[in-house]
């Protein structure tokens, strides 16, 4: 908050955390970084600058493994990772409707975040959108963040630029802010590429220029914020009231050691268990369910018979009573039980819905 003789503190969970993203987005580690002042004089920022990492980040040089689902035409997509980097938050800039007056929110100001950004390998709103959910399930998986991003837990900014066909070169970027969810990202995506493309083809590309613009949803478009200003306007320079991070191989390894199965990893199994496609994506986008889902087949469930459970009348039951899988009665071993029974004979498939749903709200042995 540039409180006078206030000096910034590391808060060491930062880096562990950093560690584990950078690891689980397969990029080379840098074991000496280096912090940086940025300077982003904003009036969310008191103090004149940011502290961020420039030209030593502490992660860099990765990728992502995407699952596109059916209904967008499928495939296992790769998008390549730049670099990720430890930096303060800024404030909270609330302006008016008429435009009157701003006010600033200055609680998240001086608090740690991860940037992570990526290579320009997107080509639609929709690679965009999946790679940002993949995102947040990978933070969600490593108990790193809770990725909500209505919370502000999490937030994408995106750069598009377009090139005629046969040209190596992008074009201008145009940066996009406001997205607030996945959906407005892909739309906000697929306009801006359609608004560059249009002045591209009337021969007014020179109107394209660098700067930063709003989605506003309800006009479902984009419009001009500010002109941007060139990597030369921040003016890096060694922070000096932070010193250097240096890591050793031990603890890097142990940090390796510690990572959960990461949501690539368990589609590909549960692809190698026979299931479709549809099926792996449902299970895989909640941790939770997830393990709900390995404990009922530990227990010697059918496969594909506790996937249709978990994604048919549990789910429903869930998105119905705004429930999570933790939070309803029932547990996995009482499924396995249920499943077997209609399996065997001994209830019919109508008895054990309504047993089902006895349990899921008041749990008890079946």
């Amino acid at each position: 908050m540039g409180l006078p003789g206030a000096l910034p503190v590391l808060n060491t969970k930062v880096i562990e955390y950093a560690v584990k993203v950078g690891l689980a987005l397969n990029c080379k580690l840098s074991l000496s970084s280096k912090f940086d002042r940025k300077q982003y004089f904003y009036p969310d920022l008191p103090k004149g600058y940011q502290i961020s990492q420039f030209d030593v980040p502490i992660a860099s040089g990765g990728y992502l493994d995407v699952d596109i689902p059916i209904e967008f035409g499928g495939g296992h997509r790769r998008f390549g990772i730049t670099r990720v980097h430890m930096e303060e938050d800024a404030g909270k800039l609330l302006h008016t409707g008429n435009g009157s007056f701003s006010q600033v929110d200055l609680n998240r100001a001086g608090v740690p975040l991860l940037e992570i950004v990526s290579e320009p390998d997107m080509r639609t709103g929709i690679e965009a959108a999946e790679y940002a959910a993949e995102l947040q399930r990978l933070v969600r998986y490593l108990g790193v963040s809770n990725g909500n991003m209505q919370e502000g837990s999490l937030r994408c900014d995106v750069n598009i630029s377009i090139r005629p066909i046969g040209q190596l070169e992008f074009g201008t970027k145009v940066e996009i802010k406001n997205l607030n969810s996945f959906s407005s990202m892909s739309r906000a995506i697929d306009f801006e590429i359609s608004r560059q493309a249009l002045l591209h083809s009337q021969g007014q590309a020179d109107q394209i220029v660098q700067e930063t613009r709003l989605w506003e949803e309800g006009a479902q478009k984009t419009v001009t914020m500010r002109k941007k200003e060139g990597l030369a306007d921040y003016r890096y320079f060694p922070e000096p009231d932070l010193p250097g991070v240096s890591l050793t191989e031990e603890y890097v390894d142990g940090i390796r050691d510690s990572l959960p199965e990461l949501p690539e990893m368990k589609r590909r199994r549960y692809e190698g268990m026979g299931l479709s496609m549809q099926d792996v994506l449902f299970l895989t986008n909640d941790n939770n369910v997830a393990e709900f889902f390995d404990a009922t087949i530990a227990e010697g469930a059918d496969v594909k018979l506790a996937a249709n459970w978990i994604m048919g009348d549990i789910a429903a039951y869930m998105k119905n009573e705004k429930l999570s899988i933790n939070e309803i009665k029932l547990n996995s071993h009482e499924l396995v039980d249920l499943i077997s029974s209609i399996k065997g004979g001994t209830i019919s498939g109508k008895i054990g819905k309504e047993i089902l749903f006895e349990l899921m709200a008041k749990g008890g042995t079946c």
